[in-house]
């Protein structure tokens, strides 16, 4: 009697004659304590993982973080809270479906092992009971995934470069980035220096037309190019126009001659110039920046279909955001259902746990993989985002059905 009361209060049901008071089960006592241990052991783990990242990134960075606090003369605890905490926003959407599969693992055998499980399940609960529990906080840690993903992480590394703070400080910088660089736009070579700014630029331009499709027409060097504010159309300033002089004998002479010989003489100059140009000003403004970790607006900037320099990132960045909504719950899913795998009632099995862990480890790295393959190309960005969900709810349907055959 007393394990029957026990059982139904942690059911969430009330005995008062009839039955007709109960809550939905999910929703009861039993639901709400399971909700909350996973929480409580997903947020431990993260912890886990912040204070080890922190442990590693200052020990490299610390001396140039109270460095850079004298140089923008602001206090050292002032400015390393402040890094912390971007780097913690970096370091949690890096490593929160991993925490989430963990933790959800951990606390399934903290459960079996106290036997909770089983005396739950003598009273009726069943494995679709915990795992509806489980798709409740995928909703809950699968709308911070999103926010982190979207939102949150670019303005943290944004912020970082802005102050010139750790290795997103030194790599995402504004200002000149390195030597001449060359781009392909529209059959048009551009060779140039690139400021990547707020407001971009390029320096030491030089516009080679017509040399992609074998027939230079011309070439424009100019000391620098602005966006004029139109589609497409990049202001030259200091211009010289340089051609080769009209031959004689027609085009077919001309062309014999090759345009890699061809003389070129200077034809005119210009204060300044409009020139139509295929190079949207967000690909300057975060130029070398890894499509993952640019802000949303620019991100789908560059994701369209008129951008000549769209690379397989972007499509990738963009739905890999989407499926955050969804990762962190189907590595939830995953480990609640490897756990219970592992024994039953007080019986352990050191060997079965570890094997089990080790499938959810290969899980994320598939989830690694399938992104990186579609950073680079290799994978579509739609299957590159959504391969990662769909193993893991499939390693879940597995497990569920090895748990349900008869024991």
């Amino acid at each position: 009697m007393m394990m029957s009361a026990l059982t139904s209060t942690l059911l969430g049901r009330r005995q008062a004659g009839t039955w007709s008071g109960a809550r939905a089960p999910v929703f009861g006592i039993a639901g709400r304590r399971a909700l909350l241990l996973y929480l409580r052991v997903t947020s431990l783990v993260m912890l886990m993982f912040l204070i080890i990242a922190f442990a590693i990134d200052l020990a490299q960075n610390l001396d140039d973080v109270l460095a850079r606090a004298e140089v923008l003369e602001m206090g050292k605890g002032g400015i390393l809270a402040r890094y912390l905490l971007y780097r913690a926003v970096d370091i949690v959407t890096r490593l929160f479906p991993v925490a989430c599969f963990i933790g959800l693992f951990a606390s399934e055998l903290y459960r079996l092992f106290n036997r909770e499980t089983t005396v739950l399940a003598g009273a009726g609960w069943s494995p679709a009971q915990t795992l509806a529990v489980v798709a409740v906080f995928g909703c809950l840690t699968g709308a911070l995934q999103f926010s982190l993903e979207r939102w949150w992480r670019p303005a943290a590394v944004f912020a970082q470069a802005e102050l010139e703070l750790g290795g997103y400080g030194a790599r995402f910088a504004r200002g000149v980035v390195g030597e001449k660089r060359w781009f392909v736009l529209s059959g048009n070579a551009l060779r140039a220096t690139v400021l990547r700014d707020g407001a971009p630029e390029l320096r030491g331009v030089e516009l080679y037309r017509g040399v992609v499709s074998g027939d230079l027409r011309d070439v424009l060097v100019a000391r620098r190019a602005v966006p004029t504010g139109h589609e497409n159309f990049w202001r030259f300033y200091d211009v010289d126009l340089w051609a080769s002089l009209p031959q004689q004998g027609g085009e077919g002479a001309a062309r014999s001659q090759g345009y890699a010989r061809k003389s070129l003489y200077l034809m005119t100059r210009y204060d300044s110039i409009d020139i139509r140009l295929d190079l949207f000003p967000e690909t300057l403004e975060f130029y070398d920046v890894p499509a993952f970790y640019l802000p949303q607006a620019p991100l789908e900037r560059l994701a369209e279909a008129g951008n000549p320099l769209k690379t397989p990132d972007v499509d990738a960045a963009l739905w890999r955001r989407w499926a955050a909504l969804f990762l962190p719950g189907a590595y939830a899913l995953l480990g609640a259902s490897l756990a219970p795998i592992a024994g039953s009632g007080r019986i352990i099995a050191p060997t079965r746990i570890v094997a089990l862990a080790l499938c959810g480890y290969l899980a994320l790295v598939a989830t690694k993989v399938s992104w990186a393959m579609g950073e680079i190309g290799s994978l579509s960005g739609f299957t590159s985002s959504w391969l990662a969900i769909v193993l893991a709810l499939g390693g879940t349907l597995a497990a569920q059905r090895v748990l349900s055959r008869p024991h």
